[in-house]
């Protein structure tokens, strides 16, 4: 869950200082999920990918889409120029089938 980065903020939101641990695996595993990453993103960093991937191992296999962009960083996804091709024409065809 998200940490609002003070325990007393935390606290706030969750009755406790540091912010819940949510275990993806409890997705259901039917639910179509399409994650894109780049392999220049600080903000979601290829190893922290990974860790979530690992967690979501049992997931129907034709709900789950992976795009890793190599050359993409985090506002690539937005602003670069190919963005529409290698980005939405995926996603949009994703959003298509379910």
């Amino acid at each position: 869950m998200y940490d609002y980065g003070l325990p007393i903020t935390n606290i706030k939101h969750y009755r406790q200082p540091t912010p819940p641990v949510y275990n993806m695996a409890n997705i259901p595993k039917d639910v179509p999920l399409f994650l894109s990453y780049g392999g220049r993103d600080p903000l979601s960093n290829v190893f922290d990918v990974n860790l979530l991937l690992d967690n979501l191992k049992d997931h129907d296999k034709d709900k789950l889409v992976v795009q890793f962009r190599e050359d993409y960083a985090h506002m690539d996804f937005i602003m670069a120029m190919n963005a529409n091709q290698v980005v939405y024409d995926p996603l949009l065809s994703f959003f298509g089938l379910h």
